[in-house]
């Protein structure tokens, strides 16, 4: 039950690669994972390639599917082939619903086996995960995307997680999920970022920050762009770097920033677009 203590560590805000290497141990970790989000008054949507064999699983594993579909708690849906951009836009959606349907949050999982055997659109897996996780920097919604290593090459797994700001494999220890957490602030023009920041996450760190105008709530003032790194623990040159590109149309405010990090952002140059606070 590894996996399934690791996916419990997860929070909203989170975006998660899972790489699972077996059938029992997936269907287990999942319905351990489903029925702790619908203990915390979450919406669930599971994205199963058999819908009728997922929800069969599930049940068998002890989740009240019945009961939880009736009440609009859970939902099992096969996916359909829509463009990436559609689905990255239907998740946006997913949340906004579950925001409004008073949910404490949503729960988003994702089978990616349809992506196996490269059909057309799985050269842009990447890029799709990396998008996605604009979605859940808001904070409010957690998502998982199983991935079946058996039908992925390696290469194309490597490039997939690092689309992502967390991954659970096998062999992924406790301490480091989630890896890297990025969300939003409330409230104001900002981020938050926690944990590390480094080659295993670098393309999902980069979507969100590129698009971080595009993702601001309306109204925002948005000439001062304040970064929390209190709990980061490591950033890498490649990281600091893209924090210092972002600083280009706004000023950049850094709190908590450790002395490490004012160490390796010095060693890039000065900048006088970035001020440091609390």
């Amino acid at each position: 039950m590894a996996e399934a203590s690791l996916l419990d560590r997860l929070c909203p805000g989170d975006h998660a690669c899972f790489v699972v290497d077996e059938e029992p141990a997936r269907i287990r970790d999942v319905a351990a994972w489903i029925r702790s989000g619908l203990r915390d008054h979450h919406r669930v949507v599971y994205h199963a390639l058999d819908g009728d064999r997922a929800a069969s699983g599930l049940a068998d594993e002890g989740v009240d599917v019945a009961a939880a579909t009736r009440q609009g708690r859970l939902r099992i849906v096969t996916p359909d082939p829509a463009d990436l951009e559609t689905i990255v836009r239907r998740w946006r959606d997913e949340s906004a619903r579950a925001r409004d349907d008073g949910y404490h949050g949503l729960r988003a999982i994702r089978d990616m086996s349809w992506a196996g055997g490269d059909p057309p659109g799985t050269d842009r897996l990447a890029w799709y995960e990396a998008q996605l996780s604009r979605v859940f920097a808001d904070g409010f919604a957690v998502g998982v995307c199983l991935y079946d290593r058996s039908l992925f090459g390696e290469e194309q797994l490597h490039q997939i997680t690092r689309s992502h700001p967390a991954t659970i494999a096998g062999g992924t220890e406790a301490g480091g999920i989630p890896l890297l957490r990025v969300t939003r602030t409330a409230g104001s023009f900002g981020l938050r970022l926690v944990g590390e920041a480094d080659l295993s996450n670098r393309r999902a760190l980069r979507a969100i920050l590129d698009h971080v105008d595009d993702d601001a709530a309306p109204g925002q003032d948005r000439r001062t762009l304040t970064v929390d790194v209190g709990g980061l623990r490591f950033a890498d040159s490649a990281a600091v770097r893209m924090l210092l590109t972002v600083a280009g149309p706004h000023r950049l405010r850094l709190v908590g920033c450790s002395a490490a990090l004012r160490r390796l952002l010095a060693h890039h140059g000065p900048d006088p677009a970035v001020e440091y606070g609390g």
